[in-house]
């Protein structure tokens, strides 16, 4: 992943998955790849990429401890809150060009990521990128998480 991109993993499917297990599992000292494979159950090549954008965005420090924003994210209380910070703080330049970019579609939002990065629309980093904000997207809004993590442990669970 490119440092000056905005945060994203290609597999962005599973970031619900993940919040899921985070939420339900006790905070490690350490978020590590054995954490995330042995812990939550998340042992694909392209799972490890999680680790980089929970930094990006946030939830781990540089050297992978849980911050303040992970434990947010852990109390049903506050989750869809941290999720949208965690949003804020690793897309600022969204922000800072669109106040509102959480609000955009699809389309649109495929557009300004192609102004910000330089990346032709069908890129698959741009896509990339728009599927991971639209991932944490749907975390922040509180009614929609139950069903959409429910589809898509379903639809995992048809794969394995």
């Amino acid at each position: 992943m490119a440092a000056d991109y905005p945060p994203y993993m290609f597999g962005y499917g599973v970031i619900a998955l993940v919040f899921v297990k985070i939420r339900n599992t006790p905070a490690p000292e350490q978020f590590t790849h054995e954490y995330l494979a042995h812990k939550l159950g998340f042992a694909r090549e392209s799972d490890r990429a999680f680790i980089p954008m929970a930094k990006r965005i946030g939830l781990l420090s540089t050297d992978g401890k849980p911050t303040e924003l992970y434990q947010r994210l852990r109390d049903p209380a506050q989750c869809c809150a941290a999720v949208a910070a965690a949003m804020k703080h690793g897309y600022p330049m969204f922000y800072a060009k669109h106040a509102n970019v959480h609000e955009l579609d699809r389309k649109v939002l495929a557009g300004f990521v192609a102004e910000i990065t330089g990346l032709a629309p069908g890129h698959a980093s741009a896509r990339a990128i728009v599927g991971s904000f639209f991932a944490l997207k749907v975390l922040a809004r509180p009614r929609v998480v139950a069903e959409r993590v429910a589809e898509r442990r379903t639809a995992r669970e048809r794969r394995s």
